[in-house]
C-alpha cells in the first residue's frame, strides 16, 4: 500500500474583519480535519496578523490590495500588486480550493481560480446577480476554465446568518460529508481571555449610519458609573478624535474611568476584548469578536444586512438588540433602541 500524502487546501477570504471572524469556525473545522499546517489561507494584509495568530501553523498569504483609486485604474493597480500572490499560488499545488467570499470582484475571481488545483468550491458570486454584462462574461469565462462546484447562496435562517450557512455549505462540499452548523460557528482564541477586566465600548462602525448617538451612549452608561472602574473606548486611529469627544462627554457625566484606547493591531484588538468583563458596541467587528470569544456583550444592531451577517450568538452571554417602534412609525434605527432598554440588558448580564 502506498504512502498516503496529506491533503492541502487553499482558502480564499479577502474580506473585512467581521467577515473573517465569521469564517473562523469553518477554517478551524478544516484545520482539525486535515491539519492546520496543510491550509493555505489568503486574506487582506490588514487581517494577516490576526490570521497568523489564530492559525499559526497555516501558510498565510497577504493580499496587498488598495482600497481607493489613486493614479491608475484601481483594478490595474491591484492586479499589479497581486502578481506576487499569483506566483505564490501557482508555486504550490493543493487538493482543493474553497472561497469564503460570496461577492467576488474581477480580481477576486482571477486570484481564486489561480489556485493550482483541479477542484474549486464556492457559493455563487452574488455580484453576478446584478447582471452587469462584463461581470457576467468574466464569471462565465472563469467557470468554463475552472469548472467549479458552485453552490446556491443560502437564504437567511433564524439565528444563523447566511454567511455562516454559506461557509457550512462550502466546507461540507469540500469534505464530502454532512456538516452541522455547530461545527462552523465562529471561534477565536486569545491567551488573554479571562473575566474581570475593563468594560469595552466600541461605539463607532465603518458606516456612520450604524452609529448610536453619543448622548444616548451617555444615557446608557451613566447609571453604571459607580460600577465602572475602567471603560475603554476602542476604535481605529482615524476614529480617535470622535472617541475623544465621547470620552469628554462621559467624564463630564461622572464616568471617570472612560478613556480612549487604540489597539496597535487586530491581535491587540481581539486581546483587549478577550480581557473585558463587558462589551458594548454597535454592528461592527467588535460584535463578532466578542461573540466568537463568548464574552458578555450587548450589540446595538442597526439591522443593516440583517440575516446575512447577524445577529448570531454562542450563548446567552450575547444580546443583539434590534429597533422597536411601538407606534409603528418608521424612524432612524437608533430611536428604536432606548438607552434604558439597552441598560436593562446590560444589568441582566451583570447579575
Amino acid at each position: 500500500m502506498g504512502l498516503l500524502l496529506p491533503v492541502r487546501y487553499f482558502l480564499f477570504k479577502p474580506d473585512g474583519i467581521g467577515d473573517f471572524v465569521l469564517a473562523t469556525g469553518a477554517i478551524d473545522l478544516l484545520a482539525r480535519e486535515v491539519g492546520e499546517e496543510n491550509l493555505v489561507i489568503c486574506v487582506r494584509a490588514l487581517l494577516a496578523p490576526l490570521a497568523k495568530a489564530q492559525f499559526p501553523q497555516a501558510t498565510i498569504i497577504e493580499l496587498p490590495v488598495a482600497e481607493k483609486r489613486k493614479v491608475v485604474n484601481l483594478f490595474a493597480l491591484n492586479f499589479i500588486r497581486c502578481l506576487p500572490v499569483w506566483r505564490a499560488l501557482r508555486a504550490q499545488p493543493v487538493d482543493g480550493a474553497a472561497c469564503f467570499r460570496s461577492m467576488r470582484n474581477y480580481l477576486h475571481t482571477f486570484l481564486f481560480y489561480s489556485a493550482r488545483t483541479n477542484r474549486f468550491v464556492a457559493c455563487e458570486n452574488l455580484l453576478v446577480r446584478g447582471r452587469r454584462a462584463s461581470r457576467v462574461f468574466v464569471e462565465e469565462l472563469a467557470q468554463r476554465f475552472a469548472n467549479p462546484e458552485l453552490l446556491p447562496y443560502p437564504e437567511p435562517q433564524p439565528g444563523v446568518p447566511s454567511e455562516i450557512e454559506a461557509n457550512r455549505l462550502v466546507v461540507a462540499r469540500l469534505l464530502r460529508r454532512d456538516v452541522d452548523v455547530s461545527e462552523v460557528l465562529p471561534i477565536l482564541n486569545s491567551p488573554d481571555k479571562h473575566a474581570g477586566g475593563p468594560w469595552v465600548c466600541c461605539p463607532l462602525s465603518s458606516m456612520e449610519s450604524k452609529d448610536y448617538p453619543f448622548e444616548s451612549w451617555k444615557a446608557l452608561l451613566e447609571p453604571f458609573k459607580s460600577e465602572i472602574r475602567d471603560l475603554l473606548l476602542v476604535g481605529s486611529e482615524d476614529q480617535r478624535a470622535r472617541l475623544t469627544e465621547l470620552e469628554s462627554l462621559l467624564r463630564a457625566a461622572g464616568i471617570l474611568g472612560a478613556r480612549v484606547f487604540i489597539p496597535e493591531n487586530l491581535v491587540a484588538f481581539v486581546n483587549v476584548i478577550a480581557q473585558s468583563s463587558m462589551v458594548l458596541c454597535v454592528d461592527t467587528a467588535a460584535a463578532h469578536i466578542a461573540t466568537a470569544l463568548d464574552k458578555r456583550c450587548v450589540v446595538l444592531f442597526s439591522e443593516m444586512h440583517a440575516g446575512m451577517f447577524g445577529p448570531w450568538k454562542r450563548s446567552d452571554n450575547q444580546t443583539w438588540l434590534t429597533p422597536e417602534f411601538p407606534d409603528g412609525k418608521k424612524k432612524k434605527w437608533h430611536k428604536g433602541i432606548a438607552p434604558e432598554r439597552a441598560g436593562a440588558h446590560v444589568r441582566a448580564l451583570l447579575m
